[in-house]
Parts: C-alpha cells; structure tokens; sequence
C-alpha cells in the first residue's frame, strides 16, 4: 500500500514533509475533524490534496476568491491532477456539465465559494457525488472575531447534515485563541484534532520605521535590499503612484489591484513572477495563494488594518528560509487615519437603532408587521431622507443582513466598473463645456486614481452623495458618456433589494442583537490598537509582541528585529569618522548633493548620516549652496 510520502513525491516533487503536516494527513486519513493552524507558506494545500489523492472520491474544497480557486485548480492540472472550480457566471446547464464531469470523470478536487452553498440545487448536487473530504480553506472567515468574517462560512456547517460521515479539515495561517473556538463551533466539528505550528518566523526580520518621508525611505531600503519585494498600500491610487515613482527612479516596478481586468492582472503577476519586474506594488487583494519562494522583500507602505493582515502579508516573504525582511513604514497622520477610519466607519448600537428605525420608516413597515417582500433600495436617497452618513447607514446595513433582520440582494454589493477612452485633454474639453456632467467627471477624477489606463469599479453611491444626485442620474449620466465615447461602461442596473427577515419590533428587535454589536465593535477596537500599540512598542522584541497576540510564549529575544537590533546599537559606538570620509568623497566628485540624495548613495544609517552632515557643517568641512545642497568647503 501507498503511503503519503509516495504522493509527496510523485506529484509535488518534495522528499519530506514539514512539521506537523504528516500528522494532519494521518487525521485525516482516519477520517476524523481536523483544524490545522499553520504560517503563511507552511503547506497548507498539501494537508488536504495528499489524502484526497489517497482515497476514492473527490474532495471538496470551499476557498474564498475565485482567483485562489483557479491558481490552486491550474497547479493541480499541471501535476496531471483533474481538478475544477466552480465559476461565478456558470449557468444551470454549466454547473450540470460541470458535476457530471466530477461524478463520471474521476475530478479528485473541486472547488467552490461559501456563498455557492446556499443553493439547494448545489446542495442536492454535492449529494449526488462521493465526497471524502471537506476542506474549509481561510477557515478564520467563519469567525466574527477574524480579521476577514465572511457570514456565508457561518452556513458551511449545513455540509455536516449533508455529508454526515466525512471528515472536514479547517485551515487558517493567522487565528487566535478566540477565533480558533469559533472555527471549531460554528463548523460544528466533532471532537476535532488540533494542530499548529509556531507563527515565528526566524529568517524574518520585522522592521518598524517612523517615516514622514515614505517615498525617499521606500528608495534608500530597496537600494539596500533588492530582491522580489511585494510593497503593500491601502488604495488602488498609491499602488499606480507608488509603481511609476519607482520606476522613474530605474526600480522595475508594476501595480496590482482589484480594480484592473484579467488581462491586466495575469499580466502583472507574471511580470512579476518571471522578474521581469521585481517590485510589485498592491493592495491586499495580491497574494494569497502565492506559490513564490524567493520573496526577500515585504514592505507596508500604509498601516495594516489587522496583525493577523500583517502575520499573513509578512508571510509571504522569505519561504526559501534564506534571511528576508518586513519593513513597515507609519508615521502620525497613519494612526489618525486608522481611528477617523474606524469612527466613520463603525456604527454604534445606539446608531445602527436609529437607522434601523428609519428604514423601517422609509418602507412604511408598521409595527408588528412583516413585509417580506423585496423592496427596491436606493441607499443614498435613504440617508439624504434621514440626514444620515452614507457609510455608516451603509454599514449598519450591512449588519442587520449579517444578523438575519434583513436580507440584501447581490447588487447592493456590486460597483459600477468604467473607463475613460477619450483622451486625457478631450475629457477635460467636454467636463468644461457640460456643466452637470462635468461635476460629475471631475468627482470622480478626484475619487478614483487610473481611470484612464484601465477599466476600475467605482460605488455608485458614494458618487451620488459627493456629487448631491440620486443613484439613477449618476447611472443615467454614465450612460450618456458611454454613448458620447466618453467612457467605457460596465454596470448593473444600479438597483439593490432589501427583504425583512423578522416582524418590526424596534428597540426589541435591536436589544437582540446589541450585545453582540457591542462586542463586535469592541473587538475590531481591540485589533485596531493592536496595531497602534505594537508600531509603538520599541521596547519590546517584535516577535514577542507578534506571537503573544497568537497566543504563543517567545521567551527569547529574536535578535534581528529593530527593536532588538536598535538595543545592540545602543552598547556600540557608531564611527561617524567612516560616515565623514564616505560623504566627503561622495562631495569631492564636484556634486552638490541634497541630504536625501546623500544618503540614497552610501551604506549607513539614515540617522546617523544625518548627525553627520550636520558636524561637517559644524566644522566647516562643508556648506550650503544656494541650491540647499551640501558642497565640499573650498
């Protein structure tokens, strides 16, 4: 008989397994729930496709994005492996095909999204197949308490009733003790099989840098360290900026975001992928399921939102286990920004009372009643109604659909997608010459970066707030400039539905749910100033700071993170005599060079060359021109 070791090596080519991903197989094998915690680049996949690949049937592999699903389904098939991801725009007819093909085609993998699994024909599709595994991938989505809650993963525990005497495996790369309860409760795992591995990574070095300056910082570190870096920023706008900045300053650079099409997106990953273009500057919407061991470089360029986002995004560096490195650049107006973000955008139970009261006002619900049918719902027109802000309705919104009050149709989550094709000085011509359509251009100029080098998503509501119109003139206006050639148009028709769920009760309806708001929003508090507290903390070893967040007891110092690395510096003497003959030699090529430039071109401290500059100035070994540029002191 096979053993796991022999699929290890005939089909993804390694000679062993790491710790502990033999002993998650063997649970699995002996068919038992399993929860498997590993870091980011620990194996995950492999957990699951080995004692799939071992047993008759296919295994069932719930993933969260479609782009994960097809990356995983195109390894498979490459290794000879017959695997299939259920598409979004699949009709009945393709979804038929495409579980046929399953059942009479020997497909070992099939992958699907949480949200799929609320269609009954799915269910009684999924029946019909011989399943031997349930693999829940990102398993912390399940978990109010994640750093990634998706309500769809709450209802995955329907599989149980539906697949009873299959064992499921949970995998997550970033759960604290908290959400670890969850997964095990609200997958309704029986008597699950734990297994982890420590989140510390030795070859990482985690550098937190004070920069009011972020652009000169971003140079002088990847002067100083080149190698595939991923630079991560927290708006499609900066990753475009940020790309070109570098690459006018001769570093190879694309940008990814969710923004950009297929074509665009496969582009940049293979550029990427291929080096044809090392730097890759994206939002968080790059990077899982990344299979690139060669990763030195991780560089935040903003606040992460989460430490579970920065464990996971860090991660992805350094898998080769040579050293790697995790530069995270903040300064003030970043933390002033993470809590106004915050603030807007998390309503309080005594708000999300108020507006749940006005929308049972604004569709004339009387108390007591339940009118479950589907009511058209324009989102801006309701908080102009009530003086309301627009996000925090749209959050509280959003809340009461994810504790079963209401239920939100699809297109209340969907954005308009469009691109300007006429020129830059065309545009421009025409927003002067059409007064409202003009407004309406230049608002959406000023909101959304790259519009005219490829197709982006914008939010149909927040346009009509910014711009004081109802949704449906936004939309009708769209399509004027669709049809003058302005712009090239993608979009619903910009209608969302809402259905009750539950009889109007008002405060009685709320009361049911406030505690659970409460802790909600005191615990995405929490993660918040996690955040803000370990950026600050330069007294404690980062990976102490990190693994005590997961739970884990770090009894050393790391030594190579900057809070470890600064402590040695401080029993050492910097040589400033070195820095001197460095900046005087650079100066005695007859440059004048300002003091970013100075220290973008020699090896040394940032800080210290700083200190330096200013004692040459002190004993007049250099000066100042009328450029503000040092020059050696003839």
């Amino acid at each position: 008989m096979q053993k796991p070791k022999d699929y290890l090596v005939h089909y993804f080519n390694h000679k062993s397994f790491r710790a502990p991903q033999e002993t998650i197989i063997q649970s699995v094998l002996e068919k038992r729930d399993t929860v498997a915690l590993l870091p980011t680049g620990g194996g995950k996949s492999l957990c699951y496709q080995i004692p799939a690949l071992m047993r008759p049937g296919t295994c069932l592999v719930i993933s969260p994005l479609i782009a994960l699903m097809k990356d995983q389904v195109i390894g498979l098939k490459l290794k000879g492996i017959k695997a299939e991801y259920l598409r979004s725009k699949f009709t009945q007819d393709d979804i038929i095909r495409l579980f046929d093909n399953c059942k009479y085609g020997e497909v070992k993998f099939l992958y699907l999204s949480p949200e799929r699994l609320q269609s009954d024909f799915i269910q009684q599709k999924i029946k019909e197949l011989t399943i031997n595994i349930v693999a829940v991938d990102e398993a912390h989505c399940v978990s109010e308490w994640g750093h990634d809650f998706r309500p769809a993963y709450l209802k995955i525990a329907l599989l149980k009733k539906l697949l009873p005497n299959v064992p499921f495996l949970a995998l997550s790369a970033t759960a604290t003790p908290l959400v670890l309860k969850d997964i095990k409760q609200h997958l309704e795992l029986n008597k699950p099989k734990c297994y982890s591995k420590s989140f510390y990574r030795p070859n990482i070095s985690y550098q937190i840098i004070e920069a009011e300056d972020k652009n000169t910082k971003l140079l002088l570190l990847l002067k100083k360290h080149s190698g595939s870096c991923i630079i991560y920023t927290n708006t499609r706008r900066l990753t475009k900026e940020i790309s070109k900045f570098l690459n006018a300053h001769k570093l190879k650079s694309c940008y990814y975001h969710g923004g950009l099409n297929l074509e665009e997106k496969d582009k940049a990953y293979l550029n990427w992928m291929d080096e044809k273009t090392p730097i890759i500057v994206a939002t968080n919407a790059f990077g899982m399921g990344i299979d690139k061991d060669n990763v030195q470089i991780i560089i935040h360029h903003n606040l992460p939102s989460s430490l579970e986002n920065y464990m996971q995004e860090t991660g992805r560096s350094g898998r080769n286990n040579r050293a790697a490195y995790a530069f995270l650049l903040y300064n003030h107006a970043d933390i002033n920004y993470l809590k106004t973000q915050f603030k807007n955008s998390t309503p309080s139970v005594k708000q999300i009372s108020e507006v749940y009261n006005k929308l049972c006002q604004y569709f004339q619900i009387a108390y007591g009643e339940l009118n479950d049918s589907w009511f058209d719902f324009d989102l801006v027109d309701f908080s102009k109604r009530y003086s309301l802000e627009v996000l925090l309705a749209y959050n509280a919104v959003k809340t009461f659909d994810r504790e079963g009050i209401i239920s939100l149709n699809s297109d209340f989550f969907k954005r308009t997608e469009i691109q300007f094709i006429a020129s830059n000085n065309q545009v421009l011509r025409y927003a002067e010459t059409h007064k409202e359509l003009g407004h309406l251009i230049k608002t959406i100029l000023r909101n959304y970066g790259g519009l005219f080098e490829h197709k982006s998503a914008i939010n149909l509501s927040v346009i009509a707030s910014k711009t004081g119109m109802r949704k449906q003139s936004v939309l009708r206006h769209l399509k004027t400039l669709e049809n003058e050639a302005i712009i090239d148009l993608k979009s619903s028709d910009g209608t969302s539905q809402l259905q009750f769920l539950q009889p109007r009760e008002d405060n009685i309806t709320i009361n049911k749910i406030a505690e659970r708001i409460s802790n909600y929003n005191l615990h995405k508090e929490e993660k918040l100033e996690s955040v803000i507290a370990f950026v600050k903390n330069d007294t404690v070893c980062r990976n102490k700071q990190l693994l005590h967040y997961f739970g884990e007891i770090f009894p050393k110092n790391c030594h190579t993170c900057d809070v470890c690395i600064s402590s040695k510096n401080t029993t050492s003497t910097v040589n400033y005599k070195d820095i001197s003959k460095a900046i005087l030699l650079l100066l005695k090529t007859g440059k004048s060079l300002n003091s970013k430039a100075i220290v973008l071109q020699i090896d040394f401290e940032e800080k210290h060359v700083l200190h330096t500059l200013q004692l040459l100035l002190d004993n007049h070994k250099i000066i100042v021109n009328s450029q503000h540029k040092f020059i050696i002191n003839n």
